[in-house]
């Protein structure tokens, strides 16, 4: 069981308290921390903003790159984004493609609205297909300049398989 905590506010005074079962990868006693903080926000958007107009990453590509554990970590730092912020939001989507739904409402118009303004088609299911705006993953170069560790990344990707969007990206 990995247990995630949250030591200092983020933006929006968002809290967060989860425990995410992840128990493939690990021994049943060790409870890794993930220390959820600014600069663990800051990180996810860092990766958000490399994906381009047009193309949609899933929150399972966010939060692998960023070295998360679970993709719900991903989705509560976009919802923790304050009003008028600058990081392309909008083109995080859920791993079925699907523009996933708010608990509060109102903002999945506006994400389907932003998409299609940039190109992005939806079928009469709602969702996008992932072999024609699916994010490829960041560019290596970006990857190294800031910081991020490319064999551990390589090595998780090869674990998850890399199903739905990143089918294309190589490594």
């Amino acid at each position: 069981m990995t247990v995630v905590e949250r030591s200092a506010p983020c933006p929006s005074d968002f809290c967060l308290s989860i425990s995410i079962a992840h128990s493939a990868m690990l021994p049943k006693r060790e409870t890794p921390k993930v220390k959820i903080d600014d600069a663990l926000f800051k990180r996810i958007y860092a990766v958000v903003r490399q994906v381009p107009r047009g193309q949609v990453a899933t929150y399972g590509q966010i939060a692998l790159v960023a070295g998360l554990p679970s993709a719900r970590i991903a989705g509560h730092a976009m919802a923790a984004l304050p009003t008028g912020s600058k990081v392309p939001w909008h083109r995080v989507l859920n791993s079925q493609g699907r523009i996933s739904l708010r608990k509060e409402g109102g903002s999945d118009r506006e994400q389907r609205r932003r998409l299609q303004a940039e190109g992005v088609h939806f079928d009469g299911k709602g969702r996008v297909d992932f072999g024609e705006v699916g994010w490829e993953g960041p560019r290596w170069s970006w990857l190294e300049k800031n910081g991020f560790d490319i064999e551990e990344l390589a090595l998780r990707s090869q674990q998850k398989r890399r199903t739905g969007a990143w089918r294309r990206w190589r490594l």
